[in-house]
């Protein structure tokens, strides 16, 4: 399903490399209003300069629920 965050903060990015794939992909530290943080997956490695600490955003994601749930970004609109 789609999801839509307000107001989240990049608080880091982080280039990871899958042990089955050897694919590398981003996870992506932010917070929301309250402060909590949450990790985010992005598999588009080249949208690493997009995230830059302190920069506030919007972000529509790709949840998946099952026994292990995930949350994919799929865009992201800056707050100008």
């Amino acid at each position: 399903m789609k999801v839509v965050a307000n107001n989240l903060e990049i608080r880091g990015v982080e280039v990871k490399t899958s042990s089955k794939t050897n694919n590398e992909y981003l996870i992506v530290r932010v917070e929301d209003e309250t402060g909590k943080a949450y990790e985010l997956l992005d598999r588009d490695v080249e949208n690493k300069e997009y995230y830059k600490r302190g920069v506030q955003c919007d972000m529509t994601l790709d949840l998946r629920l099952g026994k292990y749930s995930s949350l994919s970004i799929l865009k992201m609109d800056v707050h100008k």
